[in-house]
């Protein structure tokens, strides 16, 4: 009698541990080990290493240069290092700047700009990747430690 109440003890807290495990799966603060927080460095648009002509036409030419990605604590930053040359040939350097927050499902990542923006992508302890949508097609973001 005993044992059967000891038995049903332990199930009854291997259940528990088992739901309570499952009510972790979505992270709006990221766990640090999940996805790396801290400091991530943009290393390749579409497959392709930098720098990456976004555009290129008669119009002139847009090319990020370099990238920067952090994250942590449920918030991310982002900074995009532009070159631009319009048609006239002189070429200006800005800074693209975003944030927000930032929710983790397993390695699934969705960031959401302070701007109403949104986008998704993976995310491992080293690595990072997404794809946004531009005016000549989708632009897929590698960004590593």
């Amino acid at each position: 009698m005993r044992s059967m109440r000891l038995r049903r003890a332990a199930l009854l807290v291997l259940a528990a541990l088992a739901v309570a495990g499952c009510g972790d799966s979505v992270m709006l603060s990221p766990d640090p080990s999940s996805i790396g927080s801290g400091a991530y460095t943009l290393t390749q648009v579409n497959a392709t290493a930098l720098p990456f002509d976004v555009r290129n036409d008669a119009t002139g030419r847009v090319t990020i240069t370099q990238g920067s990605l952090t994250v942590g604590d449920g918030t991310f930053q982002q900074s995009l290092t532009l070159e631009e040359t319009p048609a006239n040939g002189v070429t200006g350097v800005r800074q693209s700047a975003t944030q927000g927050t930032v929710t983790v499902t397993g390695d699934h990542i969705v960031f959401k700009t302070s701007d109403g923006g949104m986008w998704e992508g993976t995310a491992s302890g080293a690595r990072i990747d997404y794809t946004v949508p531009g005016n000549n097609g989708s632009f897929a973001f590698t960004f590593r430690r």
